[in-house]
């Protein structure tokens, strides 16, 4: 007979047994359970009932409340005397129906129910007998029919909530009866079956040992000598039973595993040869990654150096020639001007939104948080689109939810967002249409919608899906004779998601769009402790006068930029000593002893970071203002003249009163 027949016979027999039992076990459980289950059910419906009670008393007095707070209207006190007396009639009807299912009338909460009627009965008749003397047209008589009253309703509130505790302790007492009792027959029910079970337990070990256990172990001990990787010594042969089969299988197995120890060998080999060969290979790609992510680091920081300092020239005599620095211009003159200033900025806004977006993919993007005024942000933003939109007769609305007067996040960031969807806006909306800001609160008020609106071409649904995508320009019809680089959107979403925030857009062709950008908000952003001070109001507080006869330092190698620069500043009233390179810098400060410095970071002998770290280590210069004026504008740059010693950092192009205000700032510091 094999291990299974015998196996199979002794748990049948077990089983029969243990079912017998088991059969009788829970027939008497259930009848039990029973009894419990119905005795809970009851007395569940009785603390219903009480609680049902207590709530509709309470129902009770409150329209009590509301006639005499609401009741001067007729219609009103139909209302509120009609549901007081349906509270009235449904709490009685249910406090009866509590002393009947009670039953026990020696019980504490059956004598309470009866004792509540009555107190109910009366302050019934109390509030009845003052609602006769309630005028509906007095604005007091409220008051007077309130005090009349105060406090009848204590007793019957405090017997109602007498009639629940006392129920549900009645409730607990029967139910711990019923469990003790449960509680009993489960103990008896658990000690036989335990007491059986350890029978079945005890032969189904003899036999498994002498069947089982005894054949397994030398099988286990032959299997552990052939994991081992000792093949050698004979594996006896077993009967025609299972013991005898795994006996033969072990010897089979101890063969064929030998056959795969050597060929997996050679198989590990080849395989630790061909990871060699990939890890170089990656080694290889990642080096090459590496250096291309240097290139374009170091093409990013050489282009945007090139454009900014020729730029810089542009821009500021631009900016000279329209404050007629160098004699009257007239209007076709300022015409050209106004030309050629608006394509240098467009030309640094594409070069800063490049960078921008450079930081953002490198994580070198940090955001300055501060509490912005909402009006401000929102003005500041509309002001600088102005301009633009007027060329076009274009209409701007704004609106501003009242709840919002602060706005938490990157004052100069959330400007460029809002710069830039605003700018959108006005591109592609037609002569004579309409643009407008709304800023206002979500329906949850835990978050800032900013929309900025139009009346333009719109968008179609399927262009939508690509609107974020970097260097992507709508390609249809209405859209291609529109100029850009497809960089503007996608920095707005990277934006609002630097701010915790989202960017959502809603548009239909012809019909205009709605770009949502929503930020975190919550109620405490609009009571900040303390609100960043701008620095014009320092500057406001030197005048021409102030500054005339100033000594003025300027470390520049561009002579296009030298020139520029110093004549600007000689013309406010500075007096200017320019400097061409490093070694220049520091024989330069040392024999005048400047009020400030503007430092160039690139010279042609010494960078401009190096020069400044020389010259705070020289007595008298570890105070001296000086402000960084570079081309270089990568993630990091700012960071590394802060840490050499300069205490501002400017980056060209950079407008000429700009550069007077930061010097002017700095000297308001100092004096």
């Amino acid at each position: 007979m094999t291990i299974r027949w015998k196996l199979f016979l002794t748990i049948t027999m077990a089983l029969a047994i243990n079912l017998a039992v088991s059969h009788y076990a829970a027939l008497q459980y259930k009848h039990a359970n029973m009894e419990a289950a119905s005795i809970r059910e009851t007395f569940t419906q009785v603390v219903n009932t009480a609680l049902s009670a207590q709530v509709h008393f309470k129902k009770q007095v409150q329209e009590w409340k509301n006639i005499l707070l609401r009741g001067h209207d007729s219609e009103a006190y139909e209302k509120y005397h009609r549901q007081f007396l349906q509270e009235e009639a449904i709490t009685r009807s249910l406090i009866r129906q509590l002393i009947s299912m009670l039953g026990e009338q020696d019980t504490a909460s059956h004598m309470t129910a009866n004792s509540f009627l009555p107190a109910h009965h009366r302050l019934g008749f109390a509030y009845r007998s003052a609602l006769e003397k309630f005028d509906r047209t007095s604005l007091v008589s409220h008051l007077e029919v309130d005090k009349q009253v105060q406090g009848i309703d204590r007793e019957p509130t405090d017997l109602i909530d007498e009639v629940v505790t006392a129920t549900l302790e009645y409730k607990k007492a029967r139910l711990e009866k019923v469990n003790d009792d449960l509680k009993t027959i489960e103990r008896r029910i658990l000690v036989i079956l335990v007491v059986l079970l350890g029978l079945t337990i005890l032969v189904f070990l003899v036999l498994a040992n002498h069947q089982i256990a005894r054949p397994i172990q030398a099988a286990t001990e032959i299997a552990r000598r052939i994991s081992s990787g000792d093949f050698s010594g004979d594996i006896p042969k077993g009967g025609n039973d299972e013991p005898g089969q795994l006996l033969r299988a072990l010897d089979t197995m101890s063969s064929n595993l030998q056959a795969s120890q050597n060929k997996l060998k050679e198989e590990q080999d080849l395989l630790a040869q061909r990871v060699r060969e990939r890890t170089q290979e990656l080694n290889i790609a990642n080096e090459e990654l590496a250096r291309a992510a240097q290139a374009k680091d170091l093409f990013l920081a050489t282009m945007s150096h090139e454009l900014r300092t020729p730029l810089t020239t542009i821009l500021g005599l631009t900016e000279m020639l329209k404050d007629q620095l160098y004699g009257p211009i007239n209007p076709n003159q300022e015409k050209s001007l106004a030309t050629i200033d608006e394509s240098s900025r467009h030309l640094l806004a594409l070069i800063n939104d490049i960078l921008d977006l450079a930081k953002i993919e490198s994580g070198k993007m940090e955001l300055n948080w501060d509490y912005i005024p909402a009006v401000q942000l929102v003005e500041g933003s509309l002001r600088l689109m102005h301009q633009t939109a007027q060329r076009k007769h274009l209409q701007i609305e704004y609106m501003i939810d009242p709840d919002i007067n602060l706005i938490h996040g990157d004052s100069r960031r959330l400007k460029q967002v809002l710069v830039n969807l605003l700018g959108n806006a006005v591109k592609f909306t037609p002569e004579d249409g309409r643009i407008g800001l709304d800023v206002t609160l979500s329906e949850d008020r835990k978050s800032i919608d900013m929309t900025v609106w139009d009346s333009g071409i719109g968008i179609s649904e399927e262009d939508q899906a690509h609107l974020f995508q970097p260097f992507i320009q709508l390609d249809n019809e209405a859209t291609r004779r529109y100029s850009g680089t497809g960089l503007g959107l996608t920095l707005v979403n990277r934006m609002a998601q630097l701010h915790s925030g989202s960017i959502k857009v809603e548009s239909e062709l012809n019909k205009g769009s709605r770009f949502t950008f929503s930020l975190p908000w919550s109620a405490s952003d609009n009571e900040p402790k303390q609100l960043s001070v701008s620095m014009t109001a320092d500057t406001q507080e030197i005048s021409g006068d102030d500054i005339k006869g100033l000594q003025l330092l300027f470390a520049e190698d561009n002579p296009n930029n030298r020139l520029m620069i110093s004549e600007f500043l000689r013309s406010q009233g500075f007096n200017v000593t320019i400097a061409q390179n490093g070694r220049d810098v520091l024989k330069q400060a040392q024999a005048m002893r400047p009020d400030i410095i503007l430092m160039d970071t690139q010279l042609q002998d010494m960078d401009g970071r190096e020069v400044t770290r020389q010259l705070r280590e020289i007595p008298g210069f570890t105070q001296t203002p000086i402000i960084a004026l570079t081309a270089q504008a990568m993630p990091g740059d700012r960071e590394s003249c802060l840490e050499a010693g300069m205490d501002d950092y400017l980056s060209k192009p950079v407008g000429l009163k700009e550069i007077r205000s930061h010097i002017v700032a700095f000297l308001k510091k100092r004096k």
